[in-house]
């Protein structure tokens, strides 16, 4: 592991520690050049997994595709770096335990639109825009509704007398 600030290749571990949900390492580390301290932490990048596009294409899993989609669906919403993070452990938790050969994208989505639903609502609309795919503004609306209904929230309509 090379130091972060002289670059010198030689450090010594400190301390180990598994996350919470025993996802990651965090390691604290000393270089054995500069004497400085610094953390890094260890997790699983790659699964082996295939997915299967709607086109029938396979091409290998890419956690950092799911990343930047919802970086973009979370874009202006109160949502932490972290709590992100957390949504796409929760998504390879689940994938994880699929037992087929090629996961096809539509069942990935809704690993992800599960995970993100009790975050913000917004973010979770966001992103079932693009991945549902919706025909028209009606299948949308529908969308919403279930949200409304789920949650217990009701709405007066202003209009109506």
């Amino acid at each position: 592991m090379k130091c972060p600030y002289c670059e010198h290749t030689d450090t010594k571990v400190l301390d180990s520690r598994e996350s919470k949900d025993q996802t990651s390492i965090k390691r604290r580390r000393v270089c054995q050049n500069c004497e400085k301290r610094f953390s890094t932490y260890e997790k699983v990048l790659k699964l082996d997994l295939e997915v299967k596009k709607s086109n029938g294409k396979i091409e290998e899993f890419n956690i950092q595709k799911i990343k930047r989609s919802l970086l973009k669906s979370c874009e202006k919403r109160p949502i932490t770096l972290e709590q992100i993070e957390n949504v796409l452990d929760a998504v390879l938790k689940d994938l994880k335990k699929v037992q087929e050969d090629h996961i096809p994208t539509q069942a990935i989505g809704k690993f992800v639109l599960k995970n993100i639903k009790d975050l913000d609502e917004i973010a979770f609309l966001k992103y079932a825009i693009v991945h549902n795919n919706y025909s028209s503004m009606n299948d949308f609306m529908k969308e919403i509704d279930k949200i409304k209904d789920f949650k217990g929230i009701t709405y007066r309509n202003k209009s109506k007398k």
